[in-house]
C-alpha cells in the first residue's frame, strides 16, 4: 500500500458504498467530499449496488474490475484499496490481508485490524478491484473547509479582543519572569540591610496585584472571545441547518445532527483556551531558554533533555490518541441517535413491548462508547505519566547539579533556586506546545463532522427571482423525478393545468408517487426533468419568500411544536386577522378541542403534541392553513386520522374557500365533489376527471372506488409518502 487510507465516515444509513467510493477517491486523487459525490449521484433508498460504485469510480477516473472472490490468494495479493462486500448489506474498503489478520475501513465504525477468521466469516465474497487510476482527472468536489472558514473570520473580525488576550497573556508571563529573579534576589541578599528586604517586600505586594489584575483582565476577555466563538459558530450552523433542502433531512438521523451540533462547545474551548495562547506559548519557550543559559548551559542542556523527551511522549501519544478518538466519537453519535429514536418513540416502544430490545441495544453501544473511552484514558495514564514522573525527578536533579556548580564558586545558592523556577516555567510551555499538537489533530476530527453540514449543497438562492403577489395559473410540464441517478423515476412524464380557486384531487394506490408529487408543487423537491410553472414563470426562478407567502401545505404527520394552541396555530404570523383566525378555528373543528382546554388558545401544547391525538393534530394542522391568507393550499391525507363526520365537514368547509387546493385523497367519499380528480398509478397521471365522468369510464379510479373495504361507507387507499 502506498499510503494511507483517508477515512470517510457517511451522514446517512445508505451511503456506506458512496463513503467507500470518497475513501479511494480521496486515497488517488485531491480530496473530494461526500457532500459532493452525494450532490451529483445521489444515494438510493436502499443504497448502492457494487455495479453503481464501479460506475461512479469510473466517471472519476479509476478503472475497477467487480469479482467473485473464491480464493482469498487475490485479496491478500492486492497492493491497492479494496471494496468489499460486508455482511451481504454493508461495504467496507480492505486496506490488507494476511492469513493472520486484516485491515479494513469500516464507515459505520472506522479503521480496524481484525483476525482472518472474522473476515473470512463476514466477507460476501464480492469485491471491487482497482485496475487502473487516472490520478490527471481533476476533482471538483474541494471546497474549503467551512468550519475553519468560520475561524478565521472570527479571528479576522476579532483582532482587537484577540490581540488584547494576547497582549495580556504576555504581560503575564513578563510578570511571571520576574518571580525567579525576585527569589535570587532574596537568597543572595539574605543578609542585605532592612531598607532593602522592606523594599523587596513592597515588591512582592506590587507583583500580587499586577498578577491578579492582569489575570482578571486576561479572563474576562476570554469569556468575551467564548461567547464570541460559540454565539458565531452555532449561528453560522443554524443559518446552515435553515438553507438546506429537505432531501438533505430524509435519510439523516436527528440524533447524529444534535450531536455535531454539539460539537461546537468542544471546538470552541480549544480554540480559545489554546489556539490563542499557543504563540505566546512558544514565545516564552526561546525566553526563558536564553535566561537558563545565561545562568548555566550545562543545567539548561539537562532541563532540555528533560522537555524534549516529555515532547516526543506527548507526539506520540496524540496519534494514538486521535485514532482512538475517531472511533469514540462515531461511537457517541451511534448512542446520541438511539437515545433520540427512544424518546421519540417511547410510545411506540412501551405498546409493543420493546423495552428490553431498546435497553439491550442502547447498552451494548455505550459500553462499546466506554470501552473506547478507558482504552484512551489508559494509554494515557502509561504515557502521561512518563511525563509526570520526569517533572517530578527533574527540579531535584537540577539542584543535585547545581550543588556541584555551588562548590565550585559558578553559581550562588540564589542562582540555584531562581534556575529551577526558570526550569519549571520553561517545561510547561513545552509540553502546551507538545499537546496543543494532540488537540490540533482532535479538532480535525471536530472540525470534519460539524464540516459535513456546513459545507453541504443549500437550497438555491432565489431572491432576485420573480416576486409572486398571486397565483392565477399552475401548470405542470413532462415533469419526471427520481432521488437518485440509479433509482428508477418515482414519477414519470407528468403533465396537468391547474386554475386560479379549483378544487384538485390526486388519488391512486399505495407508493404511485402522490406525496411525492405534492412535494414537488410546494417546492420542497425540483423536478430531476420537465417544469412546473406558476404564472407561466418557472418555480425555479420564483422569489422563495413571495411562494412561500401565499401557499399553505398540510402534512400527511403535522408538526405540533412545543408552545401554546395560538402560537401552533398562527405560527410565524406576528399580525393576524382575528375573524380569519376565529372562522379557521371553526371550519377545522379545533373550536371542539378548545372547549376542553382550560387555557383555551393559551394552553401549552407539549413537544410533538404528545397530549394531543392524531386528529386533534390534523385539525390544528389544518387550522394552521387556513388562518394564513393562502392562494394554493395543498394537502397530503389531511383527515386520515378524523372520524368520518369531522372530515365531510371539513372537507366541505373547503368549498367555500376561493383559494387553489390540490389534496392526496384518503378516502374518496371525501373527494367526490371535487372540480377535477387525478389518477396517479406507478408514477404516471393514468385518468383525468370528476368523480362522475371517471366512474362512467369504469378505468382505473372505477376499480378503486369500488374495491372491497372493510366500511361501505369509507373507501380508504393508504399511500406511501415518499
Amino acid at each position: 500500500m502506498k499510503k494511507k487510507i483517508p477515512f470517510v465516515e457517511p451522514s446517512e444509513h445508505s451511503e456506506c458504498g458512496l463513503a467507500c467510493v470518497t475513501m479511494i477517491l480521496n486515497y488517488y486523487k485531491d480530496p473530494v467530499t461526500l457532500n459532493h459525490l452525494r450532490d451529483v449521484y445521489g444515494v438510493p433508498k436502499g443504497g448502492n449496488t457494487l455495479l453503481h460504485l464501479k460506475e461512479i469510480l469510473a466517471e472519476q477516473g479509476i478503472e475497477t474490475k467487480a469479482i467473485r472472490v473464491l480464493e482469498f490468494d487475490i485479496l491478500m495479493e492486492q497492493t491497492e484499496p479494496v471494496i468489499c462486500f460486508w455482511e451481504n448489506r454493508h461495504y467496507v474498503v480492505l486496506e490488507k490481508l494476511t492469513e493472520e489478520f486484516a485491515v479494513i475501513l469500516d464507515p459505520a465504525l472506522g479503521k480496524k485490524k481484525i483476525s482472518f477468521a472474522e473476515f473470512a466469516e463476514l466477507f460476501t465474497n464480492f469485491a471491487l478491484l482497482v485496475e487502473k487510476a487516472s490520478i490527471s482527472v481533476s476533482s471538483t468536489g474541494k471546497k474549503k473547509n467551512a468550519a475553519v472558514a468560520i475561524f478565521q473570520r472570527i479571528f479576522k473580525e476579532q483582532k482587537l479582543k484577540a490581540s488584547l488576550f494576547i497582549g495580556l497573556t504576555l504581560l503575564i508571563q513578563g510578570v511571571s519572569i520576574l518571580v525567579p529573579r525576585l527569589t535570587q534576589l532574596i537568597i543572595d541578599r539574605a543578609q542585605a540591610p532592612g531598607q532593602l528586604i522592606t523594599q523587596v517586600g513592597w515588591g512582592i505586594v506590587l507583583l500580587f496585584i499586577a498578577y491578579y489584575l492582569l489575570q482578571v483582565a486576561r479572563g474576562l476577555t476570554l469569556i468575551v472571545l467564548e461567547n464570541l466563538f460559540d454565539l458565531t459558530l452555532m449561528k453560522a450552523f443554524m443559518e446552515k441547518i435553515m438553507h438546506l433542502p429537505l432531501r438533505f433531512f430524509v435519510n439523516r438521523s436527528t440524533g447524529d445532527l444534535i450531536f455535531r451540533a454539539n460539537l461546537s462547545v468542544i471546538i470552541q474551548q480549544i480554540m480559545s483556551q489554546r489556539m490563542l495562547t499557543l504563540f505566546v506559548d512558544f514565545l516564552f519557550v526561546f525566553i526563558y531558554l536564553i535566561l537558563m543559559l545565561a545562568i548555566s548551559p550545562q543545567m539548561t542542556m539537562i532541563a532540555l533533555i528533560g522537555a524534549f523527551v516529555m515532547g516526543g511522549i506527548s507526539f506520540v501519544n496524540s496519534k494514538k490518541v486521535q485514532a482512538i478518538t475517531d472511533k469514540e466519537l462515531l461511537a457517541q453519535s451511534r448512542v446520541q441517535r438511539i437515545l433520540v429514536e427512544l424518546f421519540e418513540g417511547m410510545e411506540t416502544v412501551k405498546s409493543s413491548g420493546s423495552e428490553k430490545q431498546f435497553y439491550t441495544k442502547w447498552l451494548t453501544n455505550f459500553k462499546q462508547q466506554i470501552d473506547l473511552r478507558v482504552e484512551k484514558d489508559r494509554f494515557s495514564t502509561w504515557v502521561r505519566t512518563i511525563q509526570t514522573s520526569i517533572q517530578f525527578i527533574l527540579p531535584v536533579l537540577l539542584i543535585y547539579i547545581g550543588v556541584f556548580q555551588l562548590m565550585n564558586d559558578q553559581l550562588s545558592l540564589g542562582q540555584i533556586i531562581s534556575f529551577n523556577s526558570l526550569a519549571g516555567a520553561f517545561i510547561t510551555p513545552i509540553v502546551v506546545v507538545f499537546d496543543s499538537y494532540t488537540e490540533i489533530l482532535l479538532l480535525r476530527s471536530y472540525f470534519g463532522k460539524l464540516n459535513e453540514i456546513l459545507d453541504a449543497t443549500e437550497t438555491r438562492e432565489k431572491s432576485g427571482g420573480v416576486t409572486i403577489q398571486e397565483i392565477q395559473s399552475l401548470d405542470i410540464h413532462a415533469v419526471s423525478f427520481k432521488y437518485s441517478r440509479f433509482e428508477e423515476n418515482i414519477l414519470e412524464d407528468i403533465s396537468f393545468s391547474v386554475r386560479a380557486g379549483e378544487k384538485i384531487a390526486i388519488v391512486g394506490k399505495s407508493g404511485s408517487g402522490k406525496s411525492t408529487l405534492l412535494k414537488l408543487l410546494a417546492g420542497l423537491y425540483e423536478p430531476t426533468e420537465g417544469s412546473i410553472e406558476v404564472n407561466h414563470k418557472d418555480l425555479r426562478n420564483v422569489h422563495d419568500e413571495s411562494i412561500k407567502k401565499i401557499t399553505s401545505i398540510v402534512n400527511q404527520k403535522p408538526t405540533i411544536f412545543n408552545a401554546s394552541l395560538l402560537e401552533n396555530i398562527v405560527m410565524n404570523q406576528e399580525v393576524f386577522d382575528e375573524q380569519r383566525l376565529e372562522r379557521a378555528i371553526y371550519d377545522s373543528r379545533v373550536s371542539e378541542i378548545i372547549q376542553h382546554l382550560p387555557l383555551g388558545l393559551e394552553t401549552p401544547i407539549s413537544e410533538g403534541g404528545m397530549n394531543l391525538s392524531g386528529g386533534q393534530m390534523q385539525r390544528i394542522s389544518i387550522a394552521r392553513a387556513l388562518v394564513k391568507e393562502t392562494q394554493l393550499l395543498l394537502m397530503d391525507e389531511p383527515t386520515s386520522s378524523l372520524d368520518n363526520i369531522s372530515e365531510n365537514f371539513i372537507m366541505n368547509q373547503l368549498k367555500h374557500y376561493d383559494f387553489t387546493c390540490i389534496v392526496v385523497a384518503h378516502r374518496l367519499n371525501t373527494v367526490r365533489h371535487f372540480d377535477r380528480i387525478l389518477v396517479v398509478d406507478q408514477g404516471r397521471i393514468v385518468e383525468e376527471g370528476t368523480h362522475e365522468t371517471l366512474i362512467q369510464k369504469k378505468g382505473h379510479y372505477y376499480s378503486i372506488y369500488h374495491e372491497p373495504t372493510e366500511s361501505s361507507v369509507e373507501r380508504p387507499f393508504f399511500s406511501i409518502e415518499y
